[in-house]
C-alpha cells in the first residue's frame, strides 16, 4: 500500500483526512479543535516514494553542491522538487557546463526564487547549489535548511517532505561553542541554579566554556546515590530542529572535565546523555539513553566525548515506567527521537557528595556519508504504534 495511517509516525503529518472516511459520513470532516477518538479520519502518510533525509556541509564562501535522494519500492523514476527556500543564502540549480563537465561555475546564472515553489529540479543527478551569505564566518552549527519531496512520474504520487541539513565545513547541524556566553543553556536539577556559569578563559582543551556545580545531595539512604540529579540542557532554538533529522548516523561530541569531586564514588546510574523526543509514540514521548558504560566511563579528567547516533552505540530506550527494564534501542527509535528532538541533556551529577563539572563545544554533526537516516523508518516506523 501506498499509504498508512499515521499511528505509525513519529511526527504528526498535515496531510489531508481519509477521503473515503469523509464520504461515510456524507463529506463531513471533524471541527478544528475536535478529537477523532475513533480514527475514523485518520492522516493519510505517503510510504512510497521515499525522500530521504540529508545533510550538506557548506563551507564559509563557497558553493556547495548538495545531492538529493528519493526512493521508489518499484524503482520507477522520481522527480524533484523543492518546497521550501533557506532563511540565509541563495539555492540554484546546477550550471549546464558544471553537469556535462564538472567545471565552474557549479550553479545556474538565475538562483531559484520563493514564488517559483515546489521548483522541479532539472539536473539528472538531482543536485542542487547552496551559496552561503558571502564575507561572514561560517555558523557554529547549520547555515539553514531546505525541505523538499519526490513525485512517481506515472501515478503522481507525492512523498512527505524531506529535510536537508546546510550544515557548517565541520558538519555540524546545531553547536554551541560558548564562545561570547552561555548561548541559551541551562541547568535542571540544581536547588537555585538554573543558568551555568560562563566561564571566558581557557583551561586545557576548554576555551571559553560553562560550568556548574552540585548544590544539593538528597541521597538514598539504602545505595548511598543521589535521588536528584543535575544536567546541563541545551536551548531549543539551537538544537530542536527538523533538519536534525539529517543527524542520524553523526555523532554528539562535547568537551568534559571536573573542578573537584571523588570520583571513586558515583552515583548510579549514570544517565550521561540522554535525548527525548515530546512527540513521539503517538505524542506519549520517547526517551533514550547513552549510560556511561561501554567505553564511555569518566573519572572526572577532561576528556573528548564523541558518541555516534545510531543503532548499535549501546543507546538504551527508557521505558518511562520504573516497574519495566531499559531496552536497546533500534535504529527507527534512535530515528523517531533525532528527528522529533525536544530535549537535549548532559549529565553533571557523577559523584554521590558532589563535583563542579565544566563542558565545551556541543555539537550534534551529521554524517559525511549520505542519506544514512534509516529508508525503512522514513517508510512507516512502529516505534509510534500504541503500545
Amino acid at each position: 500500500a501506498a499509504r498508512q495511517s499515521s499511528a505509525c509516525l513519529s511526527r504528526g503529518s498535515d496531510a489531508a483526512a481519509s477521503p473515503a472516511a469523509a464520504a461515510l459520513l456524507g463529506g463531513a470532516l471533524p471541527s478544528p479543535g475536535r478529537a477523532d477518538i475513533d480514527n475514523v479520519f485518520p492522516i493519510n502518510y505517503v510510504n512510497n516514494p521515499v525522500a530521504r533525509h540529508v545533510a550538506c556541509a557548506v563551507p564559509a564562501g563557497a558553493a556547495a553542491v548538495c545531492t538529493l535522494a528519493g526512493f521508489d519500492n518499484q524503482s520507477r523514476v522520481v522527480e524533484f522538487l523543492v518546497t521550501s527556500m533557506p532563511a540565509t543564502g541563495t539555492l540554484y540549480e546546477t550550471s549546464q557546463n558544471f553537469r556535462t563537465y564538472g567545471t565552474d561555475p557549479k550553479y545556474a546564472p538565475t538562483p531559484i526564487q520563493a514564488h517559483e515553489l515546489p521548483y522541479r529540479i532539472s539536473d539528472a543527478l538531482h543536485r542542487i547549489v547552496y551559496v552561503p551569505p558571502s564575507d561572514i564566518f561560517p555558523p557554529e552549527g547549520r547555515w539553514g535548511a531546505v525541505t523538499y519531496v519526490v513525485q512517481e512520474g506515472e501515478t503522481g504520487l507525492m512523498s512527505m517532505p524531506a529535510q536537508v541539513a546546510l550544515s557548517s565545513p565541520s558538519h555540524a547541524i546545531a553547536a554551541s561553542t560558548f564562545i561570547g556566553g552561555a548561548d541559551a543553556w541551562t541547568i535542571s536539577g540544581n536547588i537555585h541554579s538554573v543558568t551555568p556559569t560562563w566561564q571566558a578563559f581557557g583551561w586545557g582543551l576548554l576555551n571559553r566554556y560553562i560550568y556548574s556545580a552540585d548544590e544539593v545531595q538528597y541521597l538514598d539512604m539504602e545505595t548511598g546515590a543521589d535521588k536528584s540529579k543535575w544536567y546541563f540542557e541545551a536551548p531549543p532554538g539551537k538544537f530542536y530542529l527538523p533538519e536534525m533529522a539529517a543527524a542520524y548516523g553523526g555523532t554528539i561530541k562535547f568537551t568534559i572535565a571536573s573542578t573537584y569531586g571523588d570520583f571513586e564514588h558515583l552515583n548510579t546510574p549514570l544517565d550521561f546523555i540522554t535525548l527525548e523526543c515530546a512527540s513521539c509514540n503517538s505524542g506519549r514521548g520517547m526517551r533514550i539513553v547513552r549510560f556511561a558504560n561501554n567505553g564511555l566511563e569518566w573519572d572526572g579528567r577532561e576528556r573528548i566525548v564523541e558518541v555516534p547516533i545510531a543503532v548499535g552505540h549501546f543507546w538504551q530506550r527508557d521505558p518511562m515506567n520504573t516497574a519495566l527494564p531499559f531496552t536497546d534501542a533500534t535504529d527507527c527509535e534512535i530515528a523517531a527521537v533525532i528527528a522529533g528532538l525536544t530535549r537535549v541533556r548532559i549529565l553533571g551529577d557523577f559523584c554521590k557528595a558532589g563535583e563542579g563539572v565544566a563542558i565545551d563545544d556541543i555539537s550534534i554533526s551529521g554524517s559525511h556519508a549520505q542519506p544514512v537516516f534509516p529508508l525503512a523508518c522514513q517508510q512507516g516506523c512502529a516505534c509510534a504504534h500504541d503500545e
